[in-house]
């Protein structure tokens, strides 16, 4: 009888795979039958134990391994793990081929750590500068964010044969859906959207995640969407991410947030209805860090109790077990040294039954829980991951403006440099970073060395970012004046920008505008260099500063990069992923804007912002030809070529990012201006021309209509260009 029952379940859920993605959770049918079994043998508690994520999940008794969570935004949160660029940083280089590498490392290291899903990537749709977790993002534009972000999940988790293997992880796309353009920029502010902008830029990211990279697990956002927390969302947890996109992977709540949706947002009356809602919508395993197995955590002592007590199916609490263990099975954790992790015993002794903040957080995060393989220093001391930071680094950095040709500096005509600023000498990699990285290059530092012997750098810190003084700005204008040139580096340090720490000023925090301002006035050349987690009123320095470097946060090669880009051993080649805007009042800014009804006018000001969404500059210069299309009359259904030759016409070698963008010149509903739909980075030597050519497909002329995806027939605009607001147009009907 018992091998009728295993030979009837292996051919039911045989059968039911044909109805699956079949690589989506690589599982092979003796791992679905054993999963199966496991359920059978496990008592409820047990049960819930395997729901806890950041926290034991092992079962001894059953050898069912422990899988562990972890931090990987730019690098393990891990002491001695490689940091590279922060999310926006490392996006600025519009490299996915870049980015999927440094994912690929960041997944190598994690493994060796005992860490197997990760947290990571954040796929918000950035549009207000005055969020708190704006660095943690990619950009503005809904495609571009879904480029970077299949590449980092693809890297994270391994393509074709080595998906989740020994040196990949399960990658988190996070926070579903539209937190990253909250009301006042406030971080879990209630949104309310349109389904059109919740199809057209903030689920973009999330579909392509899905259908194209397969990413392993979604986290919820902490906010509610129209009224319904997304913890509790069925509507976009299983109707969109499951039915319409066809998501097989994990659900893992945010911290504490299954919780909250009844103490703070006072969405359900009840713990156990609490937790009903959250297992119908398809929430599998709860983070609740720091906390122990106690009644504040709803997956652990509340679920047994619920279940028991007929509040909650046990249907429900199988389903989500099951995932997890489907998880389990396809990362072959029970290979691992330490299979089992974290004694759960030992945890309770280390932890408190206490809410978090953030201090506390971002301090235990640090591989608290991890359980390193023997060689896991080997692995984080390779040498290629210290080289492809600085690659990152370098690729990262952005030339916002150089006056008359004032970069790269020539040693021979400034023999001394005055090195000014919060953040030249000390530690800045941004949020979700180890508290002890393996290294970390200041610009000091970097300049000191690449300068040389026969160039003197003088040094002082000008001003403090939380708590400044006058007197450091007199210092520093005296060092100054001692000098041929000054680097003035500036930006947010870790308690200016952080999650659950929003602005409402984007100004440079502190005195930086004063210390600024005073630097520039001792007449000395000045390269302002921003090391900073989101855009910051710069329109001053814009007019005032003859060089501007942006380097947002890049990793453990920061002073590296910036000295190599300032003394011209590289040629700085990013672009920036967002609008700057000139000051609070234009936020939220972004380049894909509706048209307006009216034209607008600003008193003793201007609506154009300081820099366009694309921009960026190169020590050379480049040209580009009119757009070509292989054909200007298509029919519904075809795709068009678009050709546009792009020559080197200075005199030195370096890289473009050419930039394609549509506009749909009439339809029945309004569109944006303009809407980016494809990027190539293209190297050069000088006098070099190169002819590039971008598909133009129907699914690029698509917008949301009456609950689904639609083209209209009509004249649409093909513009390539260096940045979105200098572009060359041609015009191509579809009829």
């Amino acid at each position: 009888m018992k091998r009728l029952f295993t030979i009837v379940l292996f051919l039911v859920l045989f059968l039911k795979g044909f109805a699956r993605q079949p690589d989506y959770i690589p599982l092979s049918s003796k791992d679905k039958i054993k999963i199966e079994q496991l359920l059978g043998r496990m008592s409820l508690e047990e049960k819930a134990h395997q729901l806890a994520s950041f926290y034991p999940n092992a079962n001894k008794r059953l050898n069912i391994p422990h899988m562990q969570a972890g931090e990987c935004l730019h690098g393990v949160v891990f002491a001695g793990a490689t940091s590279f660029p922060q999310a926006i940083a490392l996006a600025s280089s519009w490299d996915t081929s870049l980015v999927e590498k440094v994912s690929s490392v960041i997944a190598r290291e994690a493994r060796a750590l005992g860490i197997h899903h990760c947290f990571t990537p954040m796929l918000g749709v950035v549009r207000d500068a005055r969020w708190g977790r704006f660095e943690e993002g990619y950009s503005e534009d809904p495609y571009l964010v879904s480029r970077i972000g299949v590449a980092f999940i693809n890297g994270l988790q391994g393509r074709g044969k080595e998906r989740f293997d020994q040196n990949h992880v399960i990658a988190t796309a996070k926070h579903f859906v539209a937190d990253s353009e909250p009301l006042l920029g406030a971080n879990g502010a209630a949104v309310e959207i349109s389904e059109r902008s919740l199809h057209e830029i903030h689920l973009v990211p999330f579909k392509a995640a899905v259908q194209e990279a397969h990413v392993g697990s979604v986290m919820p956002a902490h906010h509610t969407l129209n009224g319904v927390p997304c913890h509790i969302n069925s509507y976009i947890l299983n109707d969109i991410l499951r039915k319409e996109y066809g998501f097989e992977g994990l659900v893992v709540s945010d911290n504490n947030d299954i919780r909250w949706v009844r103490e703070r947002l006072k969405a359900t009356g009840s713990r156990e209805e609490t937790i009903r809602k959250a297992l119908e919508a398809g929430v599998h395993t709860e983070l609740a860090f720091k906390q122990t197995w106690a009644d504040k955590r709803m997956y652990g002592p509340p679920l047994v109790n619920a279940v028991k007590n007929n509040h909650v199916p046990l249907t429900l609490l199988d389903n989500a077990v099951r995932k997890v263990l489907e998880i389990k099975f396809a990362l072959h954790l029970e290979n691992e040294e330490n299979p089992m992790g974290r004694e759960m015993s030992q945890l309770q002794k280390e932890t408190k039954n206490a809410d978090v903040n953030a201090d506390v957080f971002f301090s235990q995060i640090d591989g608290s829980l991890s359980n390193p393989r023997k060689n896991y220093q080997e692995v984080l001391n390779t040498v290629s991951h210290n080289q492809l930071a600085l690659e990152a680094a370098r690729k990262s950095i952005i030339l916002l403006k150089n006056k008359e040709s004032l970069l790269p500096l020539k040693k021979s005509q400034f023999k001394t440099i005055a090195v000014i600023g919060p953040n030249a000498d000390t530690v800045r990699l941004g949020t979700y970073s180890t508290q002890q990285p393996k290294y970390f290059v200041t610009v000091r530092q970097g300049i000191q060395k690449a300068a040389g012997p026969d160039v003197k750098i003088l040094y002082a810190k000008g001003t403090d970012i939380q708590n400044p003084d006058s007197r450091q700005i007199l210092e520093a204008v005296s060092v100054v004046k001692q000098a041929d040139a000054c680097v003035l580096v500036l930006g947010d340090d870790d308690k200016t920008v952080m999650e659950n720490v929003d602005r409402d000023d984007i100004t440079l925090p502190g005195e930086q505008e004063k210390l600024m301002q005073a630097i520039a006035a001792t007449g000395k050349p000045v390269i302002l260099v921003l090391l900073h987690g989101r855009p910051a009123a710069i329109q001053w320095a814009k007019d005032n500063i003859p060089a501007i470097l942006d380097g947002w946060f890049l990793g453990q090669e920061t002073g590296t990069a910036v000295s190599d880009a300032i003394f011209g051993n590289i040629n700085p080649s990013g672009k920036l992923t967002v609008t700057y805007p000139r000051n609070v009042g234009q936020v939220p800014a972004f380049y894909n804007t509706l048209a307006p009804g009216r034209s607008r006018e600003l008193w003793n000001s201007s609506s154009d912002p300081t820099y366009p969404f694309g921009y960026g500059l190169s020590y050379t210069t480049f040209s580009y030809s009119p757009v070509a299309l292989s054909k200007k009359v298509i029919a519904k259904g075809e795709h068009v070529v678009a050709e546009v030759e792009v020559k080197n016409t200075g005199k030195l070698a370096g890289e473009e990012i050419v930039q394609l963008y549509i506009r749909d010149e009439i339809s029945s509903l309004a569109r944006s201006l303009k809407e980016l739909r494809g990027f190539q980075r293209v190297s050069l030597q000088a006098g070099e021309s190169k002819k590039l050519s971008f598909p133009v497909t129907p699914e690029m002329l698509k917008f949301w209509k009456d609950g689904k995806w639609i083209t209209e027939p009509g004249d649409f605009s093909i513009m390539i260009g260096p940045n979105s607001a200098d572009l060359r147009s041609v015009k191509l009907s579809l009829n």
